[in-house]
């Protein structure tokens, strides 16, 4: 599994790190993110929830006549909704393009150009692919046309998750729901269980876990490991185990998805790769008896959708942060979207509560 970083062959700047500074970036990688980036984003984020919970504001209309494109070239209910809802409350509009059957690419014209067309449509595009670099590629079509003047000005691509590699949107809003709950991430532990080698919430998470010092237990199928890139990266803050109640007694943070089959293939080893990693999945179940094991301050995490991983016994605890963690992407992606088009909301919310005051 390559962990895919600034720098990477072929992709130009597309990958610039922020260091805190949003402007002229794309957000592609976690690896793109320092610690600071990260609070920042969660300073503006908790600005936003703030504001979206006051029946007074409802959300805070800094980006009046801006436009978004969500392009989701594979299945998605909650991503694509919510980056359009987070546009809405940021006072700009959103347009969801789910599939390109019925688009232009039917007729024959490139990706390349379905990307151009969009960035004249659109001040931020967000976009899913099921190809490993997908919004990269459109980041480097758009970076390329406005280098060469085709486009007036910078058009910001985020990635909503490329195939098996990353997530970066969603690894940031559980980050939200982790500091929401405990107000720090130093001395935290998280289980993390499921598909590691393919499961790209979990590859975006881990490197924003190794950002921030969370420990990490990866519970493992055989079949379907850590990949090495991430062992690495993890250091002395990964601990690989096939032992889910002995990660749970430790754990701060349970967080499992589900099996991403849709990436397996139809060979006889990927055949076996299925069977077993099916059959670990059954062991995985968590339902309310075994989630007793975990200390009551604990909160259990999962990315929806869910399967029979996360049985619904669960969500009658107190503990089950599934929901909730749905609801903080949207205030997140809302910091996301607001930075890259030069806003922070913590610093705009503030000045117009000042002003008021």
């Amino acid at each position: 599994m390559e962990v895919v970083q600034e720098g990477r062959s072929g992709m130009g700047n597309v990958f610039t790190r922020f260091n805190g500074d949003f402007t002229d970036r794309h957000l592609l990688s976690m690896h793109q993110l320092t610690a600071g980036d990260i609070h920042l984003l969660l300073a503006d984020a908790q600005a936003a929830e703030e504001a979206v919970r006051n029946p007074a504001e409802r959300g805070v209309n800094i980006l009046p006549l801006t436009e978004l494109k969500a392009v989701m070239r594979q299945p998605s209910t909650r991503t694509g909704g919510s980056m359009a809802t987070a546009m809405h409350k940021l006072g700009g509009g959103a347009q969801v393009i789910s599939g390109m059957e019925a688009s232009s690419e039917g007729k024959g014209e490139t990706q390349a150009d379905s990307w151009i067309a969009f960035a004249t449509q659109a001040d931020i595009i967000g976009t899913r692919t099921d190809r490993v670099g997908g919004p990269a590629t459109a980041a480097q079509v758009i970076n390329m046309a406005r280098r060469d003047r085709k486009l007036v000005g910078h058009v910001p691509v985020i990635n909503l998750g490329d195939g098996t590699n990353e997530h970066p949107t969603q690894a940031l809003g559980d980050l939200f729901t982790i500091f929401k709950k405990f107000g720090t991430f130093e001395g935290l532990t998280m289980a993390l269980v499921g598909d590691h080698e393919r499961y790209r919430a979990h590859h975006s998470l881990m490197i924003g876990a190794s950002i921030l010092g969370i420990k990490v237990i990866a519970v493992e199928s055989m079949v379907a490991p850590v990949p090495d890139d991430f062992t690495r990266l993890g250091g002395a803050n990964l601990e690989r185990t096939d032992d889910l109640d002995a990660a749970m007694q430790r754990a701060d943070i349970l967080y499992i998805g589900r099996n991403p089959d849709e990436y397996s293939g139809d060979n006889i080893t990927e055949r076996e790769r299925s069977k077993q990693l099916a059959h670990d999945y059954t062991k995985w179940v968590v339902d309310r008896r075994r989630l007793q094991q975990m200390h009551k301050d604990a909160i259990v995490m999962h990315p929806r959708p869910r399967r029979h991983e996360l049985d619904p016994s669960i969500d009658m605890d107190p503990r089950a942060s599934d929901v909730q963690q749905m609801a903080d992407m949207i205030p997140m992606r809302m910091a996301i979207i607001a930075r890259l088009l030069g806003k922070s909301i913590k610093e705009e919310r503030d000045q117009r509560l000042a002003a008021a005051s």
